[in-house]
């Protein structure tokens, strides 16, 4: 199930959150982690790698799509923003991005 494009992948997702609300960092996670149907990962020893290269090839999707399912969910739940979706590209001399940006982040 894995493919050599199985690479590495980082999104970072920036939202507007009021002073006078209470938020936490673990259902913005939650909500990215539900969005692409794949958990967030740190950093991992090698002999677990292959088990995240499986899962990865899954649910393949590019950049694109990513970042599009991204914004649906947390355009939802947050006035302004922005999000990046890098594909961390080993086969090939560049990698793969996606931006998008709403409200008084765009």
């Amino acid at each position: 199930m894995a493919t050599p494009h199985s690479q590495r992948n980082v999104a970072r997702i920036k939202v507007s959150v009021s002073p006078m609300e209470r938020w936490n960092l673990a259902s913005l996670i939650e909500d990215a982690e539900c969005a692409l149907s794949t958990p967030a990962q740190g950093p991992v020893k090698r002999a677990d790698e292959q088990e995240f290269a499986l899962r990865n090839g899954q649910n393949l999707m590019f950049v694109e799509d990513a970042a599009r399912l991204l914004l649906s969910a947390f355009s939802l739940k947050h006035t302004a923003g922005s999000i990046e979706v890098r594909h961390l590209e080993s086969l090939h001399p560049h990698d793969a991005v996606a931006f998008v940006a709403w409200g008084a982040a765009s």
